[in-house]
């Protein structure tokens, strides 16, 4: 891409975030089911927190939650790994935007809405924990950082200590559905994650981050594309990320329910660049593949991924069928 090229390619992804943050914060703050996510989620806040300012920790839900977990055998490892996160709530669903690099493909189809997230996921007394819980510890994070931090370093170093009694590997992924700075926001997490041998990684779309990146081996980041970063591809491939791609690619399991029906092919090129590929379903320890300079390919989830119309699903099932 020529210099010219690029520059109007750029100033086109510019306009388009722009426009996805502006859409999602309008969305955010006149969705019935979000706003009613807040106002709990405030409430719950408001009754934790003393005359003095400072937290109840016990009416609060925990920061931390247990992502999945990887069996020592998968990936060659010599302990089983468990990897855990931060789940904050993406974009503007919290009133706080958590995403400066969103676009409105990946807005749509985000995972804060799949798994135990689904919005029919609601409690018996009408409350959608999950939800209501992600937003409550990005109100935290927002206006209750130092508390915050001081928790989130406790609970690490717990969990940490739990699982080295089972012999256990741990992993923490800080941006689970958002995308804060926190190499920037927050040194004292990495440096504790690195004195405990927790590997930190993060599936990131601001290239800034990559380019920036101050804590390489400590913080691994996956570049994530969307339907308006690819011209970002050679910069993250230059500093030592592999692309992350979301594609059409069924998620149908074998008999075996052990792998995939359908295989990633074996190549794939995007936006002129070809690249060996790696399937991202494999397990989600992105610091863990054997590959660089490659797409992890990764099948899509969920219901509203089926409906993109934004081109941030790549179409490429034919391929690898």
């Amino acid at each position: 891409m020529t210099n010219l090229n690029f520059s109007k390619a750029f100033e086109a992804y510019k306009v388009d975030t722009r426009n996805a943050l502006k859409d999602m914060r309008s969305h955010c703050d006149s969705d019935a089911f979000i706003l009613d996510c807040r106002t709990k989620a405030q409430a719950i806040v408001s009754n934790a927190l003393r005359e003095d300012g400072s937290l109840i920790w016990s009416k609060l839900p925990k920061l931390i939650g247990q992502n999945t977990k990887i069996s020592k055998d998968v990936a060659s490892l010599d302990n089983d790994l468990e990897i855990w996160g931060l789940s904050l709530a993406p974009h503007w669903i919290s009133g706080f935007n958590t995403c400066n690099g969103l676009s409105n493909g990946c807005a749509k189809a985000c995972l804060m809405f799949t798994g135990m997230g689904q919005k029919f996921m609601i409690a018996s007394d009408g409350d959608h924990k999950v939800a209501i819980a992600r937003i409550v510890r990005t109100i935290l994070w927002f206006k209750y950082r130092d508390q915050f931090k001081a928790k989130l370093l406790r609970e690490i170093q717990n969990k940490n200590k739990a699982l080295q009694a089972k012999n256990t590997a741990m992993a923490f992924r800080p941006n689970v559905f958002s995308e804060i700075k926190f190499e920037k926001l927050f040194p004292e997490l990495f440096n504790l994650c690195d004195s405990l041998n927790i590997q930190c990684y993060d599936y990131v779309k601001d290239i800034n981050r990559i380019v920036d990146n101050p804590y390489h081996g400590k913080y691994h980041m996956t570049f994530s594309l969307s339907e308006n970063n690819a011209l970002f591809i050679p910069t993250a491939l230059k500093h030592g990320s592999n692309i992350a791609v979301v594609t059409d690619i069924p998620t149908n399991k074998s008999k075996d329910r052990k792998s995939y029906r359908y295989n990633v092919p074996v190549k794939l090129t995007i936006g002129g660049v070809e690249l060996d590929t790696i399937d991202g379903d494999a397990h989600d320890a992105r610091f863990l593949d054997n590959k660089a300079n490659a797409f992890v390919i990764l099948r899509g989830k969920g219901q509203e991924i089926r409906k993109d119309e934004t081109s941030f699903m790549q179409r490429i099932f034919d391929i690898a069928a």
